[in-house]
């Protein structure tokens, strides 16, 4: 489902209305679910991380309780972290740019990034070492897309992924494509928020949210993995999260991640 602000706010306003009979609460669902095929633009594309949101019809994360018996909040509501500290944003100045192992380096500025097809990502968790998710529904561009346009030769196999206040992460190639990571600008229907990553976050299905760097502004393709800022001190480089921990939420059709 594609989300915007309009219709996110509608879906929020009718679960909250207790008396609404069933048949009528079905009718304006659909209602909503029609006015998203409206809005979305035709260039706009709705990815699948291989989740079992997508499937399971009876998971609701605005209702579902965490394994403590504390409330699962959306990641506007969560806790927010950062090992370095939030940069200042100056969105007249920013570029994301691609540079390493490419055919031509290239920037992109936030008009051209903005003119981007748009992505829309299923609901998904952002799942911390510390032992708290957040769910979201992300929008922003799709990483492969970015990767076609720099044309990557067959030795660029990881990229390394700057952020303005000088965080680094790594990931495979192989995993972004597969599980169609983004980097986002809105979840929930909304912007994100400066302390949430504004402009562009890394949106890493089944990773630990340490990979999910904030304010990314450069992505570094090269042959082998370097080692990032919480890799540095003994984080696993790979971070995918426990599969147990994932079916929790998940259902128990979720799969580890293979790539």
């Amino acid at each position: 489902m594609c989300f915007n602000k309009t219709n996110s706010k509608l879906l929020k306003y009718f679960n909250h209305i207790g008396a609404i009979p069933t048949r009528v609460h079905f009718i304006l669902t659909l209602f909503i679910i029609l006015l998203t095929s409206f809005y979305c633009k035709n260039d706009d594309k709705i990815v699948k991380h291989n989740n079992e949101f997508t499937t399971n019809g009876t998971l609701d994360v605005t209702t579902m309780a965490t394994p403590n018996g504390g409330k699962l909040k959306s990641a506007e509501e969560g806790p927010i972290r950062s090992a370095l500290g939030k940069p200042k944003i100056d969105l007249d100045n920013f570029t994301l740019e691609i540079s390493g192992l490419v055919d031509s380096s290239f920037s992109l500025t936030w008009d051209e990034i903005q003119e981007l097809p748009a992505a829309y990502s299923d609901t998904m968790l952002m799942y911390c070492v510390e032992g708290w998710e957040v769910w979201g529904n992300w929008k922003g561009i799709i990483v492969k897309d970015v990767l076609d346009k720099a044309k990557v030769p067959e030795n660029g196999r990881h990229i390394l992924f700057h952020c303005i206040e000088g965080y680094t992460t790594a990931l495979t190639i192989a995993y972004l494509e597969k599980y169609n990571a983004l980097l986002a600008y809105e979840v929930n229907g909304l912007p994100l928020k400066e302390h949430h990553g504004f402009p562009l976050r890394l949106i890493a299905f089944g990773k630990y949210g340490y990979k999910w760097a904030k304010w990314v502004n450069k992505l570094e393709i090269i042959a082998n993995s370097q080692i990032g800022y919480w890799e540095n001190y003994g984080y696993s480089d790979k971070a995918d999260v426990p599969i147990e921990r994932r079916k929790y939420y998940e259902g128990p059709y979720a799969q580890p991640l293979e790539y």
